[in-house]
Protein backbone atom coordinates (compact mmCIF):
# COMPACT_ATOMS: atom_id res chain seq x y z
CA UNK A 1 0.00 0.00 0.00
CA UNK A 2 1.66 3.55 -0.82
CA UNK A 3 2.01 5.94 1.97
CA UNK A 4 -0.73 8.49 2.67
CA UNK A 5 0.14 11.69 1.16
CA UNK A 6 -0.98 14.35 3.50
CA UNK A 7 -0.66 18.09 2.48
CA UNK A 8 0.13 20.96 4.90
CA UNK A 9 0.27 24.46 4.86
CA UNK A 10 0.54 27.01 7.24
CA UNK A 11 -1.93 29.98 7.33
CA UNK A 12 0.86 32.53 7.53
CA UNK A 13 3.56 34.33 5.02
CA UNK A 14 6.32 33.99 7.14
CA UNK A 15 8.59 30.95 7.05
CA UNK A 16 9.63 31.63 10.83
CA UNK A 17 5.97 32.52 12.27
CA UNK A 18 4.41 29.94 15.02
CA UNK A 19 2.06 28.34 12.41
CA UNK A 20 4.83 27.63 9.62
CA UNK A 21 7.05 26.28 12.38
CA UNK A 22 4.01 24.14 13.62
CA UNK A 23 3.84 22.78 10.07
CA UNK A 24 6.99 22.13 9.99
CA UNK A 25 6.86 19.72 13.09
CA UNK A 26 3.73 18.17 11.65
CA UNK A 27 5.32 16.98 8.64
CA UNK A 28 8.34 15.83 10.36
CA UNK A 29 5.78 13.51 12.50
CA UNK A 30 4.31 12.69 9.33
CA UNK A 31 7.38 11.58 7.65
CA UNK A 32 8.06 9.67 10.89
CA UNK A 33 5.01 7.58 10.57
CA UNK A 34 5.89 6.49 6.57
CA UNK A 35 3.89 9.34 5.53
CA UNK A 36 4.05 11.68 2.80
CA UNK A 37 4.02 14.74 3.67
CA UNK A 38 4.03 17.97 1.14
CA UNK A 39 4.91 21.15 2.74
CA UNK A 40 3.42 24.22 0.95
CA UNK A 41 3.83 28.19 1.63
CA UNK A 42 0.88 29.80 1.02
CA UNK A 43 3.73 32.74 -0.22
CA UNK A 44 4.15 30.61 -3.16
CA UNK A 45 0.68 31.20 -4.46
CA UNK A 46 -0.69 34.80 -4.68
CA UNK A 47 -4.41 34.87 -4.98
CA UNK A 48 -6.90 37.63 -5.64
CA UNK A 49 -9.36 38.53 -3.56
CA UNK A 50 -12.00 36.38 -3.48
CA UNK A 51 -15.30 37.74 -5.01
CA UNK A 52 -18.19 34.80 -4.84
CA UNK A 53 -19.84 36.30 -7.74
CA UNK A 54 -16.91 35.90 -9.70
CA UNK A 55 -15.09 32.89 -8.49
CA UNK A 56 -16.51 30.30 -10.86
CA UNK A 57 -16.27 32.26 -13.88
CA UNK A 58 -12.56 33.37 -13.53
CA UNK A 59 -10.35 30.56 -11.99
CA UNK A 60 -6.80 31.99 -11.24
CA UNK A 61 -3.71 29.85 -11.97
CA UNK A 62 -2.24 29.80 -8.36
CA UNK A 63 -6.30 28.62 -7.28
CA UNK A 64 -5.97 25.75 -9.57
CA UNK A 65 -3.01 24.78 -8.53
CA UNK A 66 -4.06 24.86 -4.92
CA UNK A 67 -7.14 22.91 -5.54
CA UNK A 68 -4.87 20.47 -7.80
CA UNK A 69 -2.72 19.42 -4.88
CA UNK A 70 -5.60 19.53 -2.44
CA UNK A 71 -7.51 17.17 -4.45
CA UNK A 72 -4.30 14.67 -5.05
CA UNK A 73 -4.22 14.10 -1.35
CA UNK A 74 -5.61 11.49 0.63
CA UNK A 75 -5.75 14.43 3.89
CA UNK A 76 -4.57 18.01 4.94
CA UNK A 77 -3.16 19.52 8.04
CA UNK A 78 -3.79 23.47 8.34
CA UNK A 79 -2.38 25.61 11.02
CA UNK A 80 -3.55 28.98 11.39
CA UNK A 81 -2.31 31.65 13.44
CA UNK A 82 -5.18 34.14 15.19
CA UNK A 83 -5.67 37.32 14.13
CA UNK A 84 -7.87 38.51 16.93
CA UNK A 85 -9.53 35.72 18.22
CA UNK A 86 -10.20 34.37 14.46
CA UNK A 87 -8.46 33.68 10.68
CA UNK A 88 -6.35 36.11 9.34
CA UNK A 89 -7.74 37.26 5.81
CA UNK A 90 -4.73 36.15 3.73
CA UNK A 91 -5.77 32.27 5.17
CA UNK A 92 -9.23 32.93 5.25
CA UNK A 93 -9.50 34.43 1.38
CA UNK A 94 -6.99 31.67 0.26
CA UNK A 95 -9.69 28.61 1.71
CA UNK A 96 -12.46 30.16 0.13
CA UNK A 97 -10.59 30.09 -2.86
CA UNK A 98 -10.49 26.49 -2.04
CA UNK A 99 -13.59 25.81 -0.65
CA UNK A 100 -15.87 22.84 -3.00
CA UNK A 101 -18.81 24.65 -4.93
CA UNK A 102 -21.79 24.88 -2.14
CA UNK A 103 -19.51 23.20 0.38
CA UNK A 104 -20.11 19.26 -0.16
CA UNK A 105 -17.06 17.24 -1.14
CA UNK A 106 -15.90 16.32 -4.46
CA UNK A 107 -16.49 12.74 -5.29
CA UNK A 108 -18.70 12.05 -2.65
CA UNK A 109 -15.79 11.07 -0.14
CA UNK A 110 -15.57 13.75 3.19
CA UNK A 111 -12.35 14.87 2.57
CA UNK A 112 -9.88 14.48 6.11
CA UNK A 113 -8.74 17.36 7.76
CA UNK A 114 -6.30 18.10 11.23
CA UNK A 115 -5.77 21.79 12.51
CA UNK A 116 -4.37 23.60 14.72
CA UNK A 117 -4.83 27.70 16.16
CA UNK A 118 -1.02 29.40 17.40
CA UNK A 119 -1.42 32.22 19.29
CA UNK A 120 0.11 34.06 22.18
CA UNK A 121 -2.17 33.04 24.77
CA UNK A 122 -4.49 29.96 24.85
CA UNK A 123 -7.47 31.11 24.68
CA UNK A 124 -7.09 33.05 21.57
CA UNK A 125 -5.50 29.73 19.65
CA UNK A 126 -8.83 28.03 20.82
CA UNK A 127 -10.58 30.86 19.15
CA UNK A 128 -8.91 30.70 16.18
CA UNK A 129 -8.80 26.56 16.28
CA UNK A 130 -12.82 26.95 16.34
CA UNK A 131 -12.89 29.29 13.82
CA UNK A 132 -10.84 27.23 11.00
CA UNK A 133 -12.66 24.20 12.25
CA UNK A 134 -16.33 25.60 11.47
CA UNK A 135 -14.83 27.02 8.16
CA UNK A 136 -13.59 23.09 7.46
CA UNK A 137 -16.55 21.63 8.64
CA UNK A 138 -19.25 23.71 6.99
CA UNK A 139 -17.26 24.82 4.04
CA UNK A 140 -15.17 21.93 2.90
CA UNK A 141 -17.96 19.31 4.39
CA UNK A 142 -14.72 17.86 6.05
CA UNK A 143 -14.09 15.50 8.50
CA UNK A 144 -11.72 16.52 11.10
CA UNK A 145 -9.67 14.16 12.67
CA UNK A 146 -8.01 14.27 16.40
CA UNK A 147 -9.96 17.50 17.48
CA UNK A 148 -7.31 19.82 16.64
CA UNK A 149 -4.56 20.63 18.49
CA UNK A 150 -3.90 24.68 20.32
CA UNK A 151 -0.77 26.17 21.33
CA UNK A 152 -1.10 29.16 23.37
CA UNK A 153 2.15 31.24 24.03
CA UNK A 154 3.02 30.21 20.47
CA UNK A 155 6.44 32.51 19.83
CA UNK A 156 8.01 30.32 22.48
CA UNK A 157 6.80 27.39 21.87
CA UNK A 158 9.56 25.56 19.90
CA UNK A 159 13.21 24.88 20.93
CA UNK A 160 16.28 25.91 18.28
CA UNK A 161 15.37 22.39 15.92
CA UNK A 162 11.77 23.82 15.48
CA UNK A 163 10.55 20.79 18.14
CA UNK A 164 7.83 21.72 20.56
CA UNK A 165 9.45 22.24 23.91
CA UNK A 166 6.14 21.43 26.14
CA UNK A 167 6.04 17.82 26.39
CA UNK A 168 2.60 17.43 26.35
CA UNK A 169 1.72 19.69 23.05
CA UNK A 170 4.49 17.91 22.16
CA UNK A 171 2.41 14.04 22.79
CA UNK A 172 -0.43 15.97 21.32
CA UNK A 173 1.32 16.69 17.89
CA UNK A 174 2.34 13.26 17.95
CA UNK A 175 -1.13 12.08 18.79
CA UNK A 176 -2.58 14.22 16.05
CA UNK A 177 -0.59 13.37 13.22
CA UNK A 178 -0.96 9.56 14.07
CA UNK A 179 -4.42 9.82 14.27
CA UNK A 180 -4.52 11.71 10.76
CA UNK A 181 -1.98 9.00 9.05
CA UNK A 182 -4.03 6.09 9.84
CA UNK A 183 -7.71 8.19 9.20
CA UNK A 184 -5.80 8.41 5.90
CA UNK A 185 -4.71 5.03 5.30
CA UNK A 186 -8.09 3.10 6.35
CA UNK A 187 -9.90 5.67 3.81
CA UNK A 188 -7.25 5.20 1.36
CA UNK A 189 -8.32 3.36 -2.00
CA UNK A 190 -7.49 -0.27 -2.37
CA UNK A 191 -4.78 -0.30 -5.61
Amino acid sequence: MAPPRILLLAGSTAPDSPASRLTAAFAREIAFLDGEATLIALADYPLPLFDADRAETSVPGAVQKLRGLLGGHGAAFLATPSLAGGLPALFRNALEWLRPAGGRPRGGQAPLFALAGVADDDVTAAAALADLERIIARGFGATIVGGGLAVGRASLAFDARGRLDDPHLAAALQALARELVHASRRLAPEI
